[in-house]
Order: structure tokens, then sequence, then C-alpha cells
């Protein structure tokens, strides 16, 4: 069978357990033994034609990021990666065995699933006032600060999350887990792995709690996470860049096209 009728046929199957998302992949809440199981069959990834060629590069032994790997290598790297947080007793969901033969063909990952809001929906929501949301975010960035700290001093590049953004934390009865390991260049150093975990962070909230909000959001941050070398590496990677024209370029071109965007540019000045 092949993968695109093996998809079309889980979809059939499966449909009432979907979860809509934006997202290439395909992922349900199934009930299970009383519980629910978070399924997710890894796919391919838009736009499909440059998926395609990094993915290729990547099978000829070119050095491509995470997220244009094949659908198993990048579930072999997320499954990975979760259980190494879990050894290291930081939140992300469980692995657990799959107990669907109907889906053993196809790259699937199966957790356990955590029954909490996405940072983004306890940001956005209205039940939650403006002091609770800051205690939050600096509970969120005092957590981040913590295990950044430990993988800087041990060089551990499995312990960052790249894509941190408010949609991959989720808070369930106080404890904060994060999901979606598909992104990521393991081979850099450990202080570009914050810096890109932060920055993704940063720009995700911001967008959320709107642009206003860069400056409080900024200052909150920078009274939790205290990793210098981490704020260092931040400066350099966006100014350091060659073709700074180029960059500010595309970046007012992109806030001239969604005005709500943030951009790094837009963050920079309240972190230095």
């Amino acid at each position: 069978m092949s993968s695109r009728s093996s998809r079309r046929d889980l979809r059939d199957e499966f449909e009432q357990y979907r979860i809509r998302s934006a997202h290439t992949n395909a992922a349900y809440k199934i009930p299970f033994g009383g519980d629910h199981l978070f399924v997710k069959v890894y796919g391919p990834k838009e736009p499909r034609v440059s998926y395609e060629i990094r993915r290729a590069l990547d099978g000829l032994g070119m050095r491509q990021p995470v997220e244009y790997r094949s659908p198993s290598r990048r579930r072999d790297f997320e499954k990975e990666v979760l259980r190494h947080w879990e050894k290291n007793d930081y939140g992300v969901p469980a692995i657990t065995e799959n107990p669907f033969a109907e889906l053993s063909h196809l790259p699937v990952l199966t957790t356990r699933y955590i029954e909490g809001m996405t940072i983004r929906e306890f940001i956005r929501s209205e039940r939650f006032g403006a002091a609770e949301k800051q205690e939050q975010l600096a509970a969120l960035f005092l957590d981040t600060g913590g295990r950044h700290r430990v993988a800087l001093r041990t060089g551990d590049n499995r312990l960052f999350h790249i894509d941190a953004n408010t949609r991959n934390i989720i808070l369930a009865q106080g404890v904060l887990y994060h999901c979606d390991f598909e992104m990521g260049r393991p081979w850099e150093s450990p202080v570009r792995c914050a810096s890109r975990e932060v920055l993704k962070l940063l720009v995700s909230v911001i967008e959320d709690m709107g642009t206003s909000c860069a400056e409080p959001v900024c200052r909150t941050f920078r009274e939790t996470y205290t990793e210098d070398v981490v704020y260092d590496g931040i400066e350099e990677g966006i100014t350091g860049r060659p073709f700074q024209g180029i960059h500010r370029f595309n970046d007012r071109r992109k806030k001239k096209k969604d005005p709500g965007r943030v951009t790094l540019y837009d963050i920079l000045p309240f972190l230095s």
C-alpha cells in the first residue's frame, strides 16, 4: 500500500478523532483504555518542492535541519529527544507503544495525551488577568532558564526545544509540557541552540499578546533568564549576520504585509 493511500485510509478510519491544525502531519486524539492517546503520523512538509529537494540532499549525506528529514527520520529524532527529556525529568508527553496495528506500516509516534491548555490559549483567554498571565510567563521563562543552564554546562544539545512556540507548550495542572521536536540543527553550538529557542519563544509570546507588549514581555524575560552568554549570542546572531541591509529590508516587507508580525529586530532592543 502506498504512503498516500495509507494516509487516506487512516483519515477515513480515524477522522472523528483528528485534531485540526495547520501542520502537515496528521494528529489524532484517540480514546484508549479509559484515557486518550495522542497519535502523530508524519508526512511531507510544505512547501513540498523545497522539502523534497532538501530531503534528497539529506539522503545524499548533505547535512540538513531536522525539519527537512524524511518522515521516519523526523519521528526517530523526536522519539530520541522525548526520551532524553523524560530521563532528565523535564516535562514532555510520555511515549507509549503503538496499540493500533493498522498504523504499524506508517511513521507514527504515540504518546499520552496531555489534558491542558497551550500557552497560546492561556495568553489569549479572558479568564485570566494580566497579573496572572505575567506570573505564568515568568514561570515559563524561569523554567527555560534552568534547563538551559544545565544544557550549557553539559553541552547537551538535546535539551533545547527549537520550535518552542506557544502552541507547543502545554500547561496542565501547574506543570509545563513541551511537545513537537521536529525542528533543529543538532550540530550547532549549545549557545546557538539556546538563542534559537529563546527567540522563537519570545516572538511567539509577543505575537499572541500584541506588539505593544514587546517591552514588558522582554523585561519579564530578562528578570528571570540570566544566561548572559545567550544574550550575547542572540545579538551576534541578529546583527552579526552578513547582508544586514537585505535582512532589514525583508524585515520591513514582512511587517508591511502583516502589521502584527513580530521580527527579531523588534525584540532585540529590549534584550540588549
